[in-house]
């Protein structure tokens, strides 16, 4: 019996498989906008707008020394890494500089080091909201109406 058969003999609700019924695989996420890098330090894919360029460049005595390349714009490979002392510190351990760059030369990672910092005191607050020994979900606890009956819906106080 041909599959046509089958399929009179199923009624009239009965589908065909075919593979241009199939219902179509979901749809790939969608990519972020923008050049994606990774950082050499933890290996996580970012925007290139959250990530340091680092270059090698000349320093005049001969020698290339690892430099930011703040604009993104200068000549040569460039290594990715997050502004973050832990990635720099991967970075370093692993020699991922080395590899990205290729160059294995031994350089001096004082510029990234600085520029790290400044990142990250960037996005530290300068000064604290709260005053020391003091809760902070003190002042909501207290008009929340448990001091008064120990009913939360309560307005007796």
């Amino acid at each position: 019996m041909t599959r046509r058969g089958r399929l009179s003999e199923a009624g009239p609700d009965a589908r065909h498989s075919s593979p241009s019924r199939r219902t179509p695989d979901p749809a790939p996420p969608v990519p972020e906008p923008g050049p994606v890098r990774t950082c050499v330090g933890c290996r996580e894919t970012g925007p290139r707008s959250v990530l340091l360029r680092v270059v090698l460049a000349d320093a005049g005595t001969g020698t290339p020394v690892l430099v930011v390349d703040e604009r993104r714009r200068m000549p040569g490979r460039g290594a990715w890494l997050h502004p973050d002392q832990r990635c720099l510190e991967l970075a370093v351990k692993r020699r991922a500089f080395g590899r990205a760059l290729r160059n294995p030369g031994p350089w001096g990672t004082e510029d990234v080091a600085r520029a790290v910092a400044r990142a990250t005191e960037q996005d530290q607050p300068q000064h604290s909201t709260t005053v020391p020994g003091t809760d902070p979900g003190a002042d909501r606890r207290q008009g929340s109406g448990l001091e008064a009956d120990g009913d939360p819906m309560s307005t007796h106080r």
